[in-house]
């Protein structure tokens, strides 16, 4: 009754969610993504470049998987018109098209050149394609002939089942046939009824009205009705909706449509078998043309008006739950196969094909993200038990059909790890390391007192009695031997998710910081893919193929397992790591980790991975990848602006002022972008240099110098050490006229030559210069003679000023050597208030020595009458305010204030230093005879002059004092007045200046009134 009970349960609580697995990714490719026009006039598949061609209305475009090249009359030589005619393909493979104005053009590999054709003039319009169907030249030259001979009559079609015979069929359905050693075509009855004439595997077939497929022997004397089968034996509705079957020269075997399905067909055992291609044919457009790649298994689709549609099978599968619901989650991480193929997930969701129950299941409810199964009887999982109400480790016994809850162990969180060895079980939880022994854990490592560990996710025994568990704590290595622990991996708040043991090397999974493999001690990151999705690597499968299935955040990746165990062994740093993705069959790239198992590996040799929406099942051996195999081809070549044919690269060195070089690639991209790795590397010494696989992979060299290149460009072909596509491009710079050996000797002659004209010149003028210099001499005699006479005049004044210098300068020193020096011996006998005096007579006499120094340096400074000086424009005003920005402190100390009233727009012709020096001494005097008040600078423009005017508000001059300071002999003097130290040498500067200036100086005071002081000049 309990088991019964059980079962009802299961049923009520659990769903079947299935949804029928889509087989075929199609695409389909318009105007929106690059190509010229929606209006197919043909396709025609290379499988030897692996490149598809369309003519278009606008003309030419080459799909090689990533994108469109096109081709139109501006940039392809040949073509007259964009809008094209028809595309051809002979059975050696050549391909041909035509504009509208019969202009030819051939494929040459990844390019389109002329193809003149002067043989065909004459012929009549459209008819001219049947010689291009043509291979041989002998029956290039049949068909030319019969062509002129059966002049305007229009020929419907021209078929060549092989090498040395040829079918044409008129318009009017006459059938003549001929072979290579006939001279001419021979007339043949049909049949009344047959028509749409098709070849394959060499054989020519008729189909008739009814789609009854008949094929001619004896020289078309017999038309035997055919079958056409599927592999199984079953017939092929030809009678279906939608039927059509095509075929064009150059096709080996036809392709034919019927209701959703479309097969192409082979002659084999005396049937046309018919293999399966796509069973969703879209029903939404005319179908225009059709090429099939066997390599490829890839249907390629040009429509009358909507772009072309590309099919092929997918790889893998993404299987989920068909009927959502808003409050379920569809995300899944933990799973259990059944025993008809179905999966139970953590979710308690049942994803498969059955459609069923089978039977009581092992797990009633949600459970959590670790599973654990040991043999074939027993399944642990962590569930939240009802009773409980905690998270309980469980265990179902398959035989029984008895589920066990441990209740006397510790809740266990979502994830724990768990092994068996030994007929012992070990668990690895938050908690720590234990033995299970019957209901309870026997813990061999617990964290410290009051600590609880990540919760582990795996768990590996790396070698007898030692276990590696991955955590967010990194990977720990557990010796129960030695009871010792030690962490080999501490990826630095990156949680290590997954573990793997192949052999002896552990594969070790992290989340953001890549993978690493572990082996003997030895740790080493290894290489990531190209676009480093691998740093969230989730799981390690193997299959039975030599191949490693890895789990990413971004895509489902396969390597190969020699090439993982090459690069861990001898440190390669570059793996083909082949990428699935939403080309391949997965609706969602995000797959899931951090679970036990991280990937199921189902009893019919799938695997599958938990993701982010549903589940994605993989068959290995269905899963065949489409290889990044194939040549590399130079699409254009670009040095500077000028483009230049490929093929003459090596006849036509390119010119120095070309160097910047542009290399445009081309090469099969069928393999999705992520699988391509493309490299170069110049002269074969720099390092390889990645290159962007886009729709125009470019290669960018810049600044080159003259000489010979050789740019090595290689591709990875798939798995496999050194499998690489290789393509070398040479090429040279000239080297330029002026870098030349010859121009080198002519500078060096000319050089030479140079030098003996300058040593002439140089003689001829030393003799003028020392003639000059003779003059010069006797002029500067007789100058010095009239010099010697001012500085005798001038002596007594300089004598006196020595001597008041040398007082002014060395008695202030003194005082402030004593001051100083008292100041620091007997500070603590000094009352504050003579502390404070003695430091303001220091300041004051600093401040005497900084003016004395300054205006002496200016005296000397313009003494020289022969100073060159230059006039310049500049602001008055801004000139005054860096004085006032000098003085300002010295006026503070005093409380004076200094106002600059001079307009801002006030600008004048002058020079500017001697200026400055001028109202600098004229305010330092201001200040210096000025103990409360403002001082006013001020200017006036009149008549072309400037008049500068400093007015202070100080003890001002007596009459006799302005005489004396405007004498034209100035008694330098160091006398005091009303105690105020004056020596004149300030003014003495300013009537040396204003000389230099030609300038002049007005003086209006009154004692105790203040003096206005102006300094006229021109301006």
């Amino acid at each position: 009754m309990k088991r019964l009970l059980f079962f009802i349960s299961c049923i009520i609580s659990v769903t079947v969610f299935s949804q029928t697995v889509k087989e075929y990714n199609i695409q389909q490719f318009t105007t929106d993504n690059g190509m010229p026009s929606n209006g197919i006039k043909g396709l025609q598949w290379d499988e030897q470049t692996g490149f598809l061609w369309i003519a278009t209305e606008a003309g030419m475009t080459r799909y090689d998987g990533l994108g469109f090249t096109n081709f139109t009359k501006e940039n392809t030589p040949g073509l007259s018109h964009e809008r094209m005619a028809y595309i051809v393909k002979n059975n050696n493979a050549a391909i041909y098209a035509a504009d509208i104005n019969g202009r030819f053009i051939a494929v040459k590999t990844s390019l389109l050149v002329p193809q003149p054709l002067p043989e065909l003039n004459g012929v009549i319009g459209f008819k001219k394609r049947f010689y291009l169907y043509t291979s041989g030249v002998a029956l290039q030259q049949k068909v030319l002939s019969f062509m002129k001979e059966t002049g305007d009559m229009p020929w419907d079609r021209l078929l060549q089942p092989n090498d040395t015979s040829l079918i044409v069929i008129t318009t009017g359905r006459k059938v003549y046939s001929a072979t290579a050693t006939q001279k001419k075509f021979t007339a043949l009855e049909l049949p009344a009824g047959l028509g749409n004439e098709f070849i394959a595997d060499h054989q020519l077939f008729f189909t008739g009205k009814d789609r009854q497929v008949y094929i001619a022997t004896n020289n078309f004397r017999d038309f035997k009705p055919i079958s056409i089968l599927t592999r199984s034996g079953e017939p092929v509705p030809v009678n279906a909706s939608n039927f059509l079957l095509f075929w064009e020269n150059g096709m080996r075997n036809p392709v034919l449509f019927a209701g959703s399905n479309a097969w192409l067909l082979h002659y084999r055992d005396n049937i046309l078998e018919a293999e399966l291609i796509c069973s969703e044919i879209p029903s939404y457009s005319f179908i225009r043309s059709a090429q099939y790649s066997e390599k490829n298994k890839t249907l390629f689709i040009g429509t009358d008006s909507k772009g072309i549609i590309i099919i092929n099978k997918n790889r893998i599968s993404s299987v989920k739950k068909t009927d959502t619901d808003i409050r379920e989650r569809n995300a899944y991480y933990s799973q259990v196969e059944l025993n008809n193929g179905d999966i139970l997930t953590n979710e308690n969701h049942v994803i498969g094909l059955s459609g069923k129950i089978p039977g009581p299941l092992p797990v009633t409810g949600k459970f959590n993200y670790t599973v654990y199964t040991s043999g074939d009887s027993l399944l642990w999982y962590s569930q939240m038990n009802p009773v409980h109400k905690k998270n309980l480790l469980h265990r179902y016994n398959y035989k029984t059909g008895e589920t066990i809850a441990y209740t006397k162990i510790a809740p266990v969180q979502e994830s724990f790890a768990m092994s068996n060895s030994g007929g012992q079980f070990y668990i690895a939880t938050n908690l720590g390391f234990a033995l299970l022994q019957q209901d309870s854990l026997h813990y061999l490592f617990k964290p410290g007192p009051g600590k609880q560990g990540s919760a582990p996710y795996t768990m590996v025994e790396f070698s007898p009695g030692v276990w590696g568990v991955a955590s967010c704590s990194g990977l720990v290595l557990f010796d129960i031997n030695k009871k010792t622990t030690d962490t080999i991996l501490n990826a630095g708040g990156y949680c290590v998710r997954s573990l793997w043991k192949y052999k002896d090397y552990i594969f070790i999974g992290t989340y953001g910081k890549g993978y690493y493999i572990w082996k003997n001690g030895r740790l080493r990151s290894m290489p990531l893919d190209k676009n480093k999705f691998l740093l969230y690597t989730h799981c390690f499968v193997p299959d039975e193929n030599g191949f490693c299935w890895l789990s990413s955040n971004r895509g489902l990746f396969k390597a190969q397992l020699a090439d993982l165990i090459n690069a861990f062994e001898k440190n390669n740093r570059q793996v083909y790591y082949h990428y699935y993705g939403k080309n391949d069959g997965m609706e969602i790239t995000e797959m899931n980790g951090g679970c036990a198992p991280c990937a199921l590996l189902m009893k019919n040799k799938t695997i599958s991975f938990p993701t982010m929406d549903g589940l994605l099942w993989v068959n290995p051996d269905q899963a065949t990848p489409l290889l990044p195999e194939g040549n590399i081809y130079l699409d254009e070549f670009r040095a500077g602006t000028k483009k230049i044919n490929p093929d003459s690269l090596a006849l036509l060195p390119i010119a120095y002022t070309d160097n910047d070089i542009r290399m445009k690639l081309a090469f099969s991209a069928w393999c999705n972008k992520e699988n391509i790795y493309l490299e170069y590397r110049l002269n074969d010494k720099t390092a390889w240099t990645s290159v962007e696989p886009g729709n125009e992979a470019l290669i960018r060299l810049d600044n080159l110098l003259p000489g010979k290149y050789t740019v090595s460009i290689r591709k990875m072909n798939g798995f496999g050490i050194d499998n690489y596509s290789y393509k070398k491009i040479v090429f040279s710079i000239v080297t330029p006229w002026h870098r030349q050996w010859w121009f080198f000797m002519l500078c060096l002659f000319t050089a030479f030559g140079l030098v003996a004209l300058y040593l002439r010149v140089r003689t001829r003028q030393y003799k003028i210069q020392q003639r000059k210099l003779e003059q010069q001499v006797t002029e500067k005699t007789k100058e010095l003679q009239e010099q010697n006479e001012v500085l005798e005049k001038n002596n007594s004044i300089k004598t006196r000023l020595i001597s008041i210098i040398s007082h002014d300068i060395v008695t202030p020193l003194k005082f402030l050597t004593v001051a100083g020096k008292n100041l620091l011996e007997k500070r603590k006998l000094m009352p504050e208030e003579l502390q404070q005096e003695t430091i303001q007579e220091i300041t004051n006499t600093s401040q005497e020595l900084q003016l004395l120094s300054t205006n002496i340096l200016n005296w000397i400074k313009y003494q020289n009458e022969n100073r060159r000086l230059v006039k310049e424009n500049f602001s008055l005003h801004e000139m005054v305010g860096q004085v006032l920005g000098i003085l300002q402190s010295l006026a503070r100390q005093k409380n004076l204030l200094i106002e600059n009233r001079i307009d801002e727009n006030t600008t004048i012709q002058q020079y500017y230093e001697p200026l400055k020096i001028l109202v600098y001494n004229l305010l330092t005097n201001a200040i210096h005879f000025t103990e409360k008040g403002t001082i006013t600078v001020t200017a006036e423009k009149t008549n072309g002059h400037i008049t500068v005017s400093v007015q202070d508000e100080g003890i001002g001059m007596t009459p006799e004092q302005i005489q004396r300071l405007m004498a034209d002999e100035v008694v330098i003097t160091a006398a005091n007045v009303d105690n105020k130290k004056g020596h004149g040498l300030g003014y003495l500067i300013i009537k040396d200046l204003l000389k230099t200036m030609g300038a002049s100086l007005h003086i209006e005071s009154k004692r105790g009134e203040g003096a206005t002081v102006s300094i006229k000049m021109p301006g």
